[in-house]
């Protein structure tokens, strides 16, 4: 038999932060830790995508198991649903689960517009676990992403000391700028870099999101040089929706994702394209190209025009940054030369090449707070690895 339970959440205005999640367990005992010993979470799935006019997100197993065949198990000890992207006010938001013979068969919710991902609690004889490892390499995307017209010319010299880049050799690196009341009734703007991963989706940093309100933040493709008229190259598009990845820890930086959704879709042309979607993974020691329009020095203004270099993936970066988790987060530095990405530089791609095709395989995150360098004695450049999150990518995109 059928049958539907009522769920229901509130946050308090108090309490809200920068992006908070609703999250909603079946059955209530379950929590994010005790699914464990014989039975594993799957990845997060998001099978549907409810629009702002009315419509109410349903997240089904059948749907879900026909789409996944391997990935999800037929019958689950339980399930983890939570929010996606912007929460719209304080709720109170709710929801109800489906059941089947006391199995849990689909959650719905009574929020119109509002965005869930579902996972299950699977016994592991039942599914394949998405954290079995394979030394099968992984493809790429597609033939057409990561292919820029106009050639680039590497230099061997600082992301912030003046490796210019040719212009719009990069061209899915755009410009992301959140206007934000600074005092005296003005308005300043914080700056970050960001990758066009589709004609509507820019992948950046959470930590450089400071708004829930998306008509704050505008995003510039095709630019090269912010002093110059380039009318004919930059397209300039507002933002319709924020989704910062649900587990950002503003304190650690771990999870340190966003997808911007563009209210309207670039045009692709010479100097507009997007970057692939991991693909092969540089390994450590293999080059790879940092680029923004970051800092000359820390401390001071972000740069004028995009600037770029080469550095490499440092393997064993707990040595030097004891909190970081190798399988979240990618170092990267050069210990010759210390070039290094900088303030400014945050949400901007690190890209890895293969036969011709950009991979955007991390986003800048953070750097040393000693300055940006990465000598020898010096601690590398984190970036957050893009491929650790492309279950959620795909499933907003």
């Amino acid at each position: 038999m059928l049958f539907w339970i009522i769920v229901t959440a509130l946050l308090c205005s108090s309490t809200i932060r920068a992006n908070p999640s609703i999250s909603f367990f079946f059955p209530q005992n379950l929590t994010v830790s005790t699914c464990t010993g014989s039975n594993s979470w799957t990845k997060w799935f998001n099978s549907a995508k409810p629009s702002d006019n009315g419509n109410f997100d349903r997240e089904l197993l059948s749907v879900i198991g026909a789409a996944n065949g391997r990935d999800v198990c037929a019958t689950s000890q339980g399930v983890h649903v939570q929010s996606v992207g912007q929460l719209p006010g304080t709720g109170p938001f709710g929801g109800s689960w489906s059941t089947t013979n006391n199995v849990i068969s689909g959650f719905q919710s009574s929020t119109a517009g509002l965005d869930f991902q579902i996972r299950f609690c699977c016994a592991n004889s039942d599914f394949t676990p998405t954290t079995t490892t394979t030394t099968t390499a992984r493809p790429m995307p597609s033939s057409t992403c990561g292919r820029a017209e106009i050639q680039h010319s590497l230099k061997s010299s600082r992301i912030f000391g003046g490796s210019h880049a040719v212009r719009n050799s990069w061209p899915w690196q755009v410009l992301y700028e959140e206007r934000k009341s600074c005092g005296n009734n003005q308005i300043c703007l914080g700056v970050c870099g960001g990758t066009l991963i589709d004609s509507r989706h820019v992948l950046t940093a959470a930590h450089c999101i400071g708004t829930t309100n998306p008509t704050a933040i505008t995003i510039t493709a095709g630019l090269h040089n912010k002093k110059n008229d380039e009318s004919d190259t930059r397209q300039v598009r507002a933002v319709e929706r924020i989704f910062m990845h649900p587990n950002y820890n503003d304190k650690t930086i771990e999870n340190d994702l966003t997808i911007l959704r563009l209210a309207q879709p670039v045009q692709f042309n010479k100097y507009v394209q997007p970057a692939c979607l991991p693909g092969p993974e540089p390994q450590p020691d293999a080059d790879v190209i940092l680029i923004g329009w970051g800092a000359l020095q820390m401390g001071t203004g972000a740069y004028h025009e995009l600037k770029q270099t080469k550095v490499k993936v440092i393997g064993d970066c707990n040595k030097y940054w004891g909190q970081v988790n190798e399988e979240k987060q990618v170092c990267v530095g050069h210990t010759g030369t210390g070039d290094s990405a900088c303030q400014g530089d945050s949400g901007g791609p690190m890209l890895y090449e293969r036969n011709g095709q950009w991979i955007v395989s991390g986003v800048a995150s953070f750097v040393s707070a000693t300055g940006c360098t990465t000598y020898a004695n010096s601690r590398p450049n984190v970036y957050a690895r893009v491929s650790a999150y492309l279950p959620w990518i795909k499933s907003i995109i």
